[in-house]
């Protein structure tokens, strides 16, 4: 086999390796992020240390309020590229936002030790966040 009939052969296979690799890179699940395990984790050690008594219950509070708030921020703005828009049920970003609120109101009662005001301004910055990622999230590419 010659120089031109390798090089021809090479460029042939490349193309469909290319496409498959644009389409795995495209494909990346929103719960494979390093942003979903970060806020996951460490939301979870905040309320654990929290109930064990580690860390005040209004740190831990305050830590996954940011952590959610955060997270919710990124994948609005990561979903800026993406073409549609999913229902709000179905977002990643409802969810971790919930479930933390859910979170900040258990980890309230059970350790009563969460500062009124720092409670309600995390659910408000939480909430903030939820409705900034579904806004941002909605923007839709335009076409070039």
């Amino acid at each position: 086999m010659g120089l031109i009939k390798k090089l021809k052969l090479l460029i042939k296979a490349s193309k469909p390796v290319g496409e498959f690799v644009n389409q795995v890179k495209g494909a990346k699940l929103k719960y494979k992020t390093i942003p979903f395990w970060v806020s996951i984790i460490g939301s979870a050690i905040a309320v654990a240390g929290a109930f064990q008594g580690f860390i005040p219950a209004t740190t831990a509070v305050i830590i996954t309020s940011s952590l959610t708030a955060l997270y919710n921020i990124l994948r609005g703005a990561d979903k800026i590229e993406q073409v549609g828009v999913k229902p709000v049920f179905r977002t990643t970003e409802f969810w971790m936002g919930t479930g933390t609120i859910i979170s900040n109101m258990i980890l309230d009662m059970q350790t009563a030790g969460v500062n009124d005001e720092v409670l309600v301004t995390a659910q408000v910055i939480i909430g903030s966040a939820m409705a900034a990622a579904q806004s941002l999230a909605a923007n839709q590419p335009e076409n070039k």
